[in-house]
């Protein structure tokens, strides 16, 4: 790790375990705006930190292995692709909708929208929402505001974060034009949900470990037992895994055409999730799933996010249908090289 990086990873440790009791949602993320850590991904003269994805998906991560209830990973994907179209947002708490349909249309000198946004994170809490949209052949984000929502219905996952429905008529954007199509900025977004699938995976392994270590059965530590350690090995394969998969395709994004990494990525994190979890309950026992731990927290985000931002059956038939794209004679020099190309940027 560069020690501009361990920096930033120290930043966002401090940041984020320090909201881990905070409720105000505001108080919450001026101390995330201060930090800088929504901009991670912006470039310097920007004013952000001027990191890649790699950079990106550290910050998620953390944010995850501490359960932060903001919309970091949302902001960090309005922040980015609006970033890379020469485009600086304000530091006020926006999120990233990347369900629902509209219509964008020309209205005098700008532009106006009219539609639903179904399920958006902490979108009644935020004071802006990102969402992409197209008008002829041009693909914009647009930047809308929570006052203009003639409808909001607040929701939750099944972690309890908000996922809430919002309405407009005819309200106007803020609109910026993009080079980036409407599929790259739902894999963006599906990479940070992964990014926060390994962060979250890396700390049920975390209490998992420190819990086998001390609790005791028959007078020795459950760590103690060869089929407790032969399970823990699984759920620390499961999560390494998540993690370098994750780390491959926020390589691949930062080099061009991600699609098939993220999708692996997220594909793969979607099956770790119903494993680690199952195995991090077991050894648990019943304490894993009370309030009063911390557990569950975790494994009950990992439940809700396996389905955000496209499911096993969505991402498997993506990754079918570019695999037969190639042909049988084609699809294994596609793979590889586009190995070889990731690894490339660690030499």
């Amino acid at each position: 790790m560069s020690e501009l990086r361990a920096l930033l990873a120290d930043t966002a440790e401090k940041v984020f375990r320090r909201l881990d009791d905070e409720a105000d949602f505001h108080r919450s993320w001026s101390r995330v705006a201060e930090a800088g850590l929504a901009d991670v991904a912006v470039r310097e003269d920007m004013g952000g930190f001027g990191g890649g994805l790699e950079d990106a998906v550290l910050v998620i991560k953390t944010a995850a292995m501490h359960a932060v209830r903001l919309p970091v990973a949302e902001a960090i994907v309005a922040r980015a692709i609006a970033g890379e179209a020469g485009t600086s947002l304000d530091e006020s708490p926006i999120t990233f909708a990347g369900h629902g349909s509209g219509l964008l249309e020309q209205e005098g000198g700008g532009l106006t929208y009219t539609g639903d946004l179904k399920g958006v994170a902490w979108g009644g809490a935020s004071q802006q929402i990102a969402r992409s949209a197209t008008l002829g052949s041009r693909l914009y984000l647009l930047i809308l505001s929570r006052a203009d929502a003639v409808r909001i219905s607040p929701g939750h996952n099944l972690a309890g974060e908000a996922r809430d429905d919002l309405g407009f008529d005819r309200a106007a954007v803020r609109a910026i034009e993009t080079n980036r199509t409407e599929r790259d900025c739902f894999t963006l977004a599906a990479l940070a949900r992964t990014a926060q699938i390994s962060g979250a995976l890396d700390r049920a392994l975390a209490l998992t470990i420190e819990h086998v270590k001390t609790r005791e059965q028959f007078g020795r530590p459950l760590a103690g037992f060869q089929a407790v350690q032969q399970q823990l090995a699984v759920l620390a394969s499961e999560a390494a895994a998540v993690s370098c998969a994750v780390a491959a395709a926020a390589r691949a994004w930062d080099r061009g055409d991600a699609s098939f990494e993220i999708g692996a990525a997220k594909l793969r994190a979607n099956e770790a999730v119903d494993l680690a979890t199952s195995i991090a309950h077991q050894l648990h026992g019943a304490m894993g799933i009370t309030r009063e731990h911390a557990l569950h927290r975790f494994t009950q985000r990992l439940w809700a996010w396996k389905s955000e931002y496209g499911n096993d059956r969505f991402w498997a038939q993506r990754l079918g249908a570019q695999a037969c794209a190639q042909g049988a004679d084609s699809l294994w020099p596609f793979v590889t090289a586009r190995g070889a190309a990731v690894a490339n940027r660690l030499t």
